[in-house]
């Protein structure tokens, strides 16, 4: 499945990291079995681009932090992978579709 980067997105109900000194932790509570989703993340880079994550699309994440970063095209589309997977997995959505209150995805 491949987002839609021109599109803003956020994270869901449940989901929150942490830094940790070999990058970080991915946790995504649900509220069924088995849970949380734990995934640990060995780039604190990948780490500090989720706040990044908000309101403005995430084309626009990733073209600021390639810029800013210098990243090359093997990077840029590690980034793009990453944010891929966390919106498989249903870490994030996007923003239209979350509960301004909640953060739960709206059916």
């Amino acid at each position: 499945m491949n987002a839609d980067f021109s599109k803003a997105y956020g994270f869901a109900s449940g989901f929150s990291y942490r830094r940790e000194p070999f990058g970080g932790i991915l946790y995504h509570y649900e509220g069924t079995k088995p849970d949380p989703r734990v995934t640990f993340v060995d780039n604190a880079f990948l780490i500090d681009i989720l706040d990044l994550v908000g309101e403005a699309p995430l084309e626009k994440v990733v073209a600021e932090v390639s810029t800013h970063f210098r990243l090359d095209v093997k990077e840029e589309a590690a980034v793009r992978e990453f944010l891929n997977e966390l919106i498989a997995r249903g870490a994030m959505a996007e923003r239209s579709t979350l509960c301004g209150v909640c953060g739960v995805p709206n059916p």
